[in-house]
Formats: C-alpha cells, structure tokens, sequence
C-alpha cells in the first residue's frame, strides 16, 4: 500500500521538512511543490543527505493541481499569506484530510476563523507546528504544574522576535497555562519595523508584551531590539520553577522543599528534521501528535496577531486588515 505525503513549500523549513519525511519507512511516496527553483535544488541536496533506507519515490512540482489526490498527510510550509484559500483547495480539489501546518498559520484572526470553520466542514484534522511546547523537557517539566494553579511565565530574547518568536513562547504559556484565552495587560513596541529574511513583504517587531491569562497567571515576553540573543524562559508556580537557555543547553530547576537550584538535563534533539520525523509517524500511525491541533493554537494566535495588527499599522502607515508576518 502506498502511503503519499505532499509538501506544499521547500524552502529551508520545507526542505527540512522533506528530510524527515524521506527518513519514514512508513511514507513510500513523496511530491513536493514549489514554483521557485532555487528552492527545488536547495531541497534536492538536503534530500541526498537523508540515508535512503527503504524505496521511495519522489516527484518535484511547480504547481498544486499537478499533485495526486488523497495522500495520507499534508505539510505546508509556504509563507502565511493565502494559506486559508491554498489549504481550501489542498483539501477540496486534492481530498488531504490530515495537514501539518506551519505557523504562523494565519495573518489575521479573521482568517484564522475562516481555517476553523474549513475545518469543521471537511472534517479535518491539523497540527500546527509549534514544536516548543513538544520538546522532552517541556513535555516533563508540565507535570510539576497542576492545571488549576496559577503560574508566572517569562521570555527574555533579542533577535528582534516578537511576532515570530513571539508565537512560539505564547503557545508555550498556552500550554503550561491550559488557559482558554489571554487578557492584554501591557503592551510596548518599538518604533521600528524589523525587516525578515523570509521576503519582503513580511516583518517582525521588538518589544514587550504582558498578558494574563483567564486563571490569574501572568505572561511576560521581552524581544530586545538591538541583539540576537535567543529566548530564555523562566517558569514558575509557588511550588516548582525552572530556568531554561535552550541555545546552551542549560537548564535549572528548584522546588518548595528548599528553592535551591538543580542542574537537570536538556539534551532534547531540537532539529526540524528530526521533530517533524517524529510528529509525521504519530500522525499517520496513531491520527494524533505531540503539536498543538489548530484550535489549540487558536488562543495564541488570536492574542498575538490582535495585539500587533495596531503597531503594524502604525509602523507601516497603512490600514492593513492582517499582520504582514510569516
């Protein structure tokens, strides 16, 4: 029996994407669609790079109509611009039933609702790719806080990540919080539109946001404008906190018997090759993984993209309806 993925988007998340979908014994059939040929080559190299185990097949598109129908997942790795239609016609024309979606899936609330109600209809099933929260660490530490207890959750990076990074620590809070929404308490951008290496059409922002959430926990993300120091995260209950610095592995922990320090292990395999291999088995063996479905997701993506419509107007000087983020 073969069992078909399609990647819409090979660029240097697609592509990383291909190589763990290449390394499945379970996926014998693989068609990749992007118009860009630099984009082509860059993915064929990274695919000469997975060892080829078992026999696969692989077929390179410039177009989503020339793609067979009724694969068993769908990963989408395009900018966020059009996503809600290009997932429209993934699901209508080519029957995927099964999508694994980066983010930020959607520009705008309005959009993001428009792929909820897509999804109902069809009977679809998403994840969205907000590995943070399925890092081993994370997946462990979440036990130490009951959900009825509130929490303090703190984010402190540069690389000028607010709406891109941004998303990834909100859903992280959404995740430790098991909250239904956020509340906006204080919010401070920066006067400056930080251009993005993904195109340019899209940008990012600095800056501070502050939520709570609708149990009493608190959020507090800091994005500093002038450094690319990555994200590191403090958590903490009155009984349990953790201080984490992925980039060096460095992870403390402390509990109410003494509050003192502990060293604990963080050697979690962090690589997009290697999650996304993981997330793709679980979705085509067991319909089910360790990402935030896409109404997980909503809450985050609604607080965030809400929150910075109104700076990237004023930043852009336009009266945009979406954020220009991807």
């Amino acid at each position: 029996m073969t069992t078909r993925a399609l990647i819409v988007g090979c660029g240097d998340i697609g592509s990383r994407h291909l190589q763990a979908v290449a390394a499945l014994p379970e996926i014998s059939e693989i068609e990749v669609v992007d118009p860009r040929p630099e984009a082509i080559d860059v993915a064929k190299a990274r695919l000469a790079e997975v060892p080829q185990g078992s026999k696969r097949s692989v077929r390179w598109l410039s177009r989503v109509e020339d793609a067979r129908p009724d694969g068993a997942i769908c990963i989408v790795a395009t900018q966020a611009k059009d996503r809600v239609s290009l997932m429209a016609q993934l699901a209508e024309s080519l029957s995927y039933q099964a999508f694994l979606v980066e983010k930020i899936v959607a520009q705008s609330t309005t959009e993001y609702e428009q792929l909820l109600n897509l999804q109902r209809q069809r009977g679809l099933s998403i994840w969205v790719n907000c590995k943070t929260r399925a890092y081993p660490f994370h997946l462990r530490a979440r036990e130490y806080f009951p959900a009825d207890e509130p929490i303090q959750f703190s984010v402190f990076g540069g690389n000028h990540g607010l709406a891109s990074n941004g998303l990834h620590s909100v859903d992280l809070f959404v995740f430790y919080d098991r909250c239904d929404f956020l509340t906006p308490a204080h919010i401070s951008v920066d006067d400056v539109l930080h251009e993005s290496k993904r195109g340019g059409d899209v940008y990012d922002l600095s800056g501070t946001l502050v939520a709570r959430s609708n149990k009493g926990s608190t959020m507090h993300l800091s994005f500093a404008p002038d450094h690319v120091a990555p994200p590191s995260y403090m958590v903490a209950s009155s009984r349990f906190r953790f201080l984490l610095d992925q980039w060096d592995r460095l992870a403390f922990t402390s509990a109410s018997t003494d509050w003192e320090w502990h060293a604990v292990d963080f050697s979690d395999d962090l690589l997009i090759s290697t999650m996304s291999k993981q997330f793709v088995a679980q979705i085509v063996k067991e319909s089910r993984c360790d990402l935030p479905t896409l109404s997980e997701c909503r809450a985050a993506h609604t607080f965030l993209l809400d929150e910075l419509l109104p700076h990237f107007r004023r930043l852009t000087g336009r009266p945009l309806d979406r954020c220009p983020v991807t």
